[in-house]
């Protein structure tokens, strides 16, 4: 079985808020959408071996519009002994360089609750404070074309949403 190529990224935000925003912003476009759940393999590692467990996933399918087919799954899996580390993963047809795909992306970014990036100190401690999660979900949203830094959030978008209808800015 071929594996889809996704771009997953580490949040601080739940799934459930994920999946909303993206929602709305979808509605706000005019295009239909399609709910699902299901299940995923993750490992978790108790002491040093790693152990299969499944995960309950939400997500959302595009139907129509310029972006038919684009998907977000969101869960939430434990790592270690203790806490949640929520994923956003995006199926993004023709990648993730497509204008509408970064207007799409960046408007989601700027509507999240919070900075998906940042944990705060307690989230950090109960999860794990020296994973390397923390350090790849910012680098994961700079290359994406997101400033990381301090100042960086609250993030206002640079591009209107809706896109005009030929998905151009």
């Amino acid at each position: 079985m071929v594996r889809k190529a996704t771009t997953d990224l580490e949040v601080s935000v739940s799934p459930v808020q994920c999946i909303k925003t993206l929602r709305t912003l979808i509605e706000r476009a005019g295009w239909q959408i399609e709910r699902h759940e299901g299940a995923r393999l993750v490992d978790r590692f108790a002491i040093i071996i790693p152990m299969a467990q499944s995960t309950r996933t939400i997500g959302i399918t595009i139907l129509d519009g310029p972006l038919r087919g684009l998907e977000l799954a969101c869960w939430s899996e434990t790592r270690g002994s203790h806490g949640a580390i929520n994923i956003a993963s995006f199926l993004l047809p023709g990648g993730p360089d497509l204008p509408i795909t970064k207007s799409l992306v960046e408007n989601w970014v700027a509507n999240l609750p919070r900075c998906p990036w940042r944990w705060s100190f307690g989230e950090r401690s109960q999860i794990g404070y020296l994973l390397p999660v923390w350090r790849q979900s910012r680098k994961k949203f700079t290359s994406l074309g997101f400033d990381t830094s301090k100042k960086g959030w609250p993030l206002t978008a640079k591009t209107a949403w809706p896109v005009d209808d030929d998905g151009e800015e």
